[in-house]
This record gives C-alpha cells, sequence and structure tokens, in this order.
C-alpha cells in the first residue's frame, strides 16, 4: 500500500494518532519523574499503553463489525480517557502538562462525533481512575503544581507536533479527497455521457424506469389494456427505388425524427421503427388510464399529421416527391414486457390489437387515421369520428367496424383559430401561426391580401359557366 493510500486511510491514521499520543503521554510521566529513582508505581502508564493501545485497535474491529462505527468510537474514547487520567494522576495534574493533555483530549471528543452521554460518563471514569491512582500508586500530595522548565517545554513541543501532525494530515486528506471526487465526477460524467447515448434505443420511459429502479432489465411481461398506433409512409418502397439512398436516408431521418419529437411530446412509449414505419402504444409503463390513454393518441396522430403536411411542402421544395401517411389505431388487451433471451431482449407489445392496428394502417387512405371501434367508444366524446364501412382485414375472423378521425371538438371560434389546414382542388393553405413570429404579421398579411385580390379579380373576369374572360387590357395588347 503507497503512503497516500496509506495516510488516507482514516482508521490507519486515527491509530497512528492514538499511538502516537500515548507514547507522548508515556514520555512525559517519564520526565516528571527524570531525577527521581523509578519505581514500579512510576511505569504504570508504560504499562497500560502497552496494554490498551492493541487492545483498543481489536475492540474497535469487533465492536464496529458487530455493532457500528460510532458505538466503536464511544468506546475508544472511553479508553483514551482511562489512559489520560493515569498519566495525570502520575505527573499529579502539572498545569501546562494538564492544560494541553485537555486540550487535545477535547480535539478527538470533537473530531469523532461522541456523544454527550458518553463524554458524562467518561468524565466520571476520568475521576475514579484518578482517585484509584493516588490511592495506590502515587499519593496525594504535590498536585496542580508549576511544570518545571524541561515538562513545560516537552508540553509545548509535544503540542506542536501533535497539531502539527493534525493539519499535515488533514491537508493531504483534503487533497485526497478532492482528487477522489474529481475522479467520481468524472467517471459520473461518463456515466450520463453513456447513459443518454444508451437511452437512444430503448423508450424513453422504459429507460427511466430502470434507472430509477422501478423496472429491472429481467424476462417479465404482463397483459394490460392498450392502445396501440402504426403509421408508415404510403408509397416509400416505390420511393426508396428511385432515390438515391444519401436522399432517401436524410427524408426518412427528417420524417422519423419530427415524429419521435410528438410522440414524446404525448408521452407516448415508442416501441421500433420498421423501415418507414412507426410502432407506438400508450398504457404501460406509465398510464394515465385507458380513456385517457386513447385521446392523448388521436391527439397524437392529428398532430402528426399536421406536421406531415409542413415536411410534405418542405419535401416538395426540395424537389422530393409527395409522401403522404396513413395511420391505424386499436385499444384492447395486450401483453407488454420484454421478450428473449438473458444475453438479448426487446421490450415490445404483442397480442391481437396490434396487428389489428397494422392492419387498420395498411387499408386506410392516404392522410387519414383509421380506428377501430373500441377506440372509438373511449374518444367519441372529443373528437370528430365518420363511420366507415366494416371491413374484412386479414387474419381477422370477424369484420371490424372501423371509423376515420377528422379533428378534435376544440370549442373555440374560427377566429381564435391558431392552425389553417385547407386543400381543395388548386388550392391548400397550411397555416400554424403558433410557428409565426411578430415580425412576419406584415408580410403575412401581404401575401394574403395580395392573393385575395387576384382570387378576386379572376372571379370578375369568370362567367357562370366557368369559362375566364380576356380583360380589357389583354383584348388591346391582342389588337
Amino acid at each position: 500500500m503507497s503512503f497516500d493510500r496509506i495516510i488516507n486511510n482514516r482508521f490507519v491514521i486515527e491509530s497512528l494518532y492514538r499511538l502516537m499520543a500515548y507514547i507522548l503521554l508515556s514520555l512525559g510521566v517519564l520526565l516528571y519523574y527524570f531525577a527521581v529513582p523509578l519505581q514500579f508505581q512510576h511505569l504504570i502508564v508504560f504499562i497500560l499503553s502497552l496494554i490498551v493501545f492493541p487492545l483498543s485497535l481489536k475492540l474497535f474491529v469487533y465492536i464496529k463489525s458487530e455493532f457500528s462505527e460510532f458505538y466503536a468510537r464511544q468506546v475508544l474514547f472511553a479508553l483514551d480517557t482511562i489512559v489520560v487520567s493515569a498519566a495525570l494522576s502520575a505527573t499529579h495534574f502539572p498545569i501546562v502538562f494538564t492544560a494541553l493533555i485537555l486540550i487535545m483530549l477535547w480535539c478527538v471528543k470533537s473530531l469523532t462525533n461522541i456523544a454527550f452521554s458518553t463524554y458524562s460518563f467518561s468524565l466520571i471514569l476520568a475521576l475514579i481512575v484518578v482517585y484509584l491512582n493516588a490511592i495506590l500508586f502515587f499519593g496525594f500530595e504535590n498536585y496542580f503544581v508549576l511544570d518545571s522548565v524541561r515538562l513545560t517545554v516537552y508540553s509545548l513541543l509535544c503540542f506542536l507536533l501533535y497539531l502539527g501532525s493534525g493539519v499535515y494530515f488533514k491537508k493531504k486528506h483534503e487533497d485526497y479527497l478532492e482528487k477522489t471526487k474529481d475522479y467520481y465526477q468524472e467517471q459520473m460524467n461518463r456515466y450520463v455521457q453513456f447513459s443518454t447515448q444508451l437511452s437512444r434505443y430503448a423508450p424513453n420511459q422504459l429507460w427511466q424506469s430502470i434507472m430509477s429502479g422501478q423496472t429491472q432489465a429481467k424476462i417479465k411481461y404482463k397483459r394490460k389494456k392498450m392502445t396501440v398506433f402504426f403509421s408508415d409512409i404510403q408509397g416509400f418502397t416505390e420511393l426508396s427505388e428511385t432515390l438515391i439512398p444519401d436522399d432517401l436516408a436524410f427524408v426518412l431521418n427528417d420524417y422519423l425524427s419530427h415524429m419521435t419529437e410528438i410522440a414524446k411530446k404525448y408521452e407516448a412509449t415508442l416501441d421500433k421503427f420498421i423501415g418507414d414505419g412507426i410502432l407506438i402504444f400508450f398504457g404501460d409503463p406509465h398510464s394515465n388510464g385507458i380513456e385517457q390513454d386513447a385521446k392523448r393518441c388521436i391527439e397524437m396522430a392529428i398532430t402528426m399529421r399536421q406536421q406531415m403536411h409542413v415536411l410534405r411542402e418542405r419535401w416538395l421544395k426540395m424537389g422530393f416527391p409527395e409522401l403522404h401517411v396513413r395511420m391505424g389505431v386499436s385499444t384492447g388487451y395486450c401483453h407488454v414486457g420484454n421478450y428473449g433471451s438473458d444475453y438479448r431482449m426487446s421490450y415490445t407489445v404483442i397480442g391481437h390489437d396490434v396487428n389489428l392496428a397494422a392492419r387498420l394502417q395498411a387499408v386506410a387512405d392516404i392522410d387519414e387515421i383509421l380506428i377501430a371501434g373500441a377506440t372509438y367508444k373511449l374518444i367519441k366524446d372529443e373528437f370528430i369520428c365518420i363511420p366507415k364501412q366494416s371491413i374484412q382485414l386479414k387474419g381477422v375472423q370477424n369484420t371490424t367496424e372501423t371509423w376515420q378521425v377528422l379533428d378534435k371538438y376544440t370549442g373555440m371560434k374560427s377566429e381564435a383559430q391558431k392552425w389553417f389546414d385547407y386543400e381543395y382542388k388548386g388550392f391548400h393553405l397550411l397555416l400554424n401561426l403558433e410557428e409565426v413570429q411578430h415580425y412576419e404579421y406584415d408580410d403575412l398579411v401581404a401575401i394574403l391580401e395580395k392573393a385575395v385580390i387576384r382570387i378576386q379579380e379572376q372571379k370578375s373576369i369568370t362567367t357562370e359557366n366557368g369559362v375566364a374572360l380576356l380583360r380589357e387590357k389583354d383584348e388591346l395588347d391582342d389588337n
């Protein structure tokens, strides 16, 4: 073990301190009797130190293992009090020597968190030890006399040595703690970076549950009523044959990134990407209730459809073909959990309604949100839906009632709307006022006024039969 490791081991440092204190006490007693022939009673402190020090180490380890470190320190303080009392009794409590020893003992009490009850008991024990030593060994003469010069100098040197070594070891320990803190801070930062990167390969809710200890990464599943969402891009397979790989990757990543942000906004669990398809479910690992989960799913689907209008316009300007999505939603009992092996597992959802959502998506028209009857019953009070014909889905024995989701009942007047999406033959207005910056209002108004003037002008020269007449200036130009 290196020197740095030794001096930063708390138990080792405290043991060295205790050993040094015992040696200094013993030498102080010998110095007190320097001019007196030594007798057996004068060696009592040496004998006590030889017995108490190794005993205290073994006792500390035993009590710490059987009870706690706190109780072990209380016992050690009591043993230290016995040794100090014996030493001071042997020297008849010289003023300077006693004061410095008591100061050091008080420092030990303050640094090692000694309980008041232990301190009180140690004082009583110290008085008993003092009287026993006085009666049996050292007598009652010459108490509280002034120290000799040599004992005073020795006491001051011992105090400086004790204080200096304490400052040194404290400084070294603080440096060690600072290095340890920096090391663990660096490891924590690396851990956070790694966990952030790995979290992208699993649903956010599942990752948070695992990191908080609520969920364990083991093969386990449960049966729950959930709402399942499935979508894909119509015609994406044909598109992949016409675009170069870089352009195809750009379109796909652009689409998936926006859809993922929307799913995150509505606290959905994003199961997986299947090419251009997205499988999302609501109800695990966290649920807001079956009805609320279904409603949040439909809100998410409508938002995705609106966002797809924006993406489509941008892609058209970049020269890519017009792309549309199809969406299917179903609600029912599914099995959700970890599937696979101990070596490799996947958190996913399986069941009839997962397949039903995929089938609904496959038969939906472009930009259509097609839902099953169970989902319709949960969301019909808040969303505008129209019934579709019952269809026979592949892999489903009975016909399935389906509904098309148009929009949500907002309860707002048209003047307060922030999203306009009107599409007719020859006309398409897509306006999201939440995205418009305040300094763009004037330009936006000017563009719309120009469009209105052009429409009114075209109307004025168009007959009831829909034939556009030439304007006067056009006729003059032709002549």
